[in-house]
């Protein structure tokens, strides 16, 4: 499910997401869009007698929206599906400037039991290049609120190789995070894709691959030391060094939501703005289903979004029909 609003656009980012200042006032209209999608996305699931086994509300940034809108948000995805083979469910808490207890709270009453507080660096001066309105120090006390509220899971993501960033700021920044103890932490190469301000305008200077190799080498040897195990591995393109996106556990604490993705073995059924259903039956079969990208282009089209979940009913019935769904 995904929320594509964050407090400030980063210098790399290339996902659906828009600075939240400029566009509160579509937050609750694109609520209601949503609200919808996910309606004709639950009928479409008891239709077609699958279960849902995790959910993840990701973005832009989830924790953007008030305490009583996550609240609406999650208390609806509650009254709507039948959540009871639901392994697990995981917020976005992403930007540790919209973290609140009250916030929180909510997640923890309405069943969530993991987020992600994501600083991507923690040198101050990295994060005012990349454009990010937060410091160091809102990491950290972001952190320490997700640890006092209790029940939460953490995961907290890096970037290897940011404008400004070396092999020992690096270093230094998976040291800090590791002694907050998070019970997940991932490890991005940085990735210079199409729509991020680094192509657009050129932020700083890059490390080269080497120093990016290095920076991920020091925290394979970092994170190996402090006993967590990698669970999941993937590359994009036009990432730094050619190198690869690393999942990293303490073990029992795998995110089932990311192995699926990787695995592309179970169903993933998406609501929101840019997103994408995907559907699959064994032998390889895959089908995709794909949501208008922008907000507002979004809410315009929602009745058809809303139409295409016949899709899923109909993807599952005809692979069953040729025996070769489950």
């Amino acid at each position: 499910m995904g929320i594509p609003f964050c407090p400030t656009r980063c210098a790399y980012c290339s996902f659906v997401s828009v600075d939240a200042p400029k566009q509160l006032a579509a937050i609750p209209a694109y609520l209601d869009a949503l609200e919808r999608e996910l309606s004709a996305t639950a009928e479409a699931v008891r239709a077609a007698k699958r279960r849902i086994a995790a959910v993840y509300v990701g973005g832009g940034t989830p924790t953007t929206l008030s305490a009583a809108e996550l609240d609406r948000l999650l208390g609806k995805l509650r009254e709507l599906f039948d959540l009871s083979a639901c392994r697990e469910l995981t917020v976005e808490a992403g930007r540790p400037d919209t973290v609140t207890p009250e916030k929180l709270a909510v997640l923890v009453r309405r069943g969530v039991d993991r987020v992600s507080v994501n600083p991507q660096t923690m040198s101050d001066r990295v994060l005012e290049t990349i454009g990010r309105r937060h410091t160091a120090a809102d990491v950290r006390a972001a952190v320490a609120m997700v640890k006092k509220t209790g029940g939460l899971a953490l995961n907290m993501d890096l970037i290897a190789g940011l404008p400004g960033d070396d092999p020992g700021g690096f270093a230094s920044t998976v040291e800090e995070v590791l002694a907050m103890e998070p019970e997940n932490v991932t490890v991005h190469t940085l990735a210079l894709k199409k729509g991020s301000r680094f192509l657009t305008e050129g932020t700083g200077s890059l490390p080269d691959g080497a120093a990016v190799g290095e920076m991920l080498a020091l925290a394979r040897e970092k994170l190996t030391a402090a006993g967590y195990v990698p669970y999941y591995i993937y590359r994009q393109k036009f990432m730094s060094g050619s190198f690869e996106n690393v999942g990293w556990t303490k073990p029992g604490f795998e995110n089932l939501y990311n192995i699926c993705i990787m695995e592309e073995l179970r169903g993933v059924l998406a609501a929101g703005a840019g997103g994408s259903t995907k559907l699959t039956a064994p032998g390889g079969i895959v089908r995709r289903l794909m949501a208008p990208k922008y907000p507002r282009e979004y809410m315009e089209r929602i009745g058809d979004t809303c139409a295409a979940k016949a899709e899923i009913v109909r993807f599952y019935q005809d692979n069953e029909f040729n025996g070769k769904g489950s």
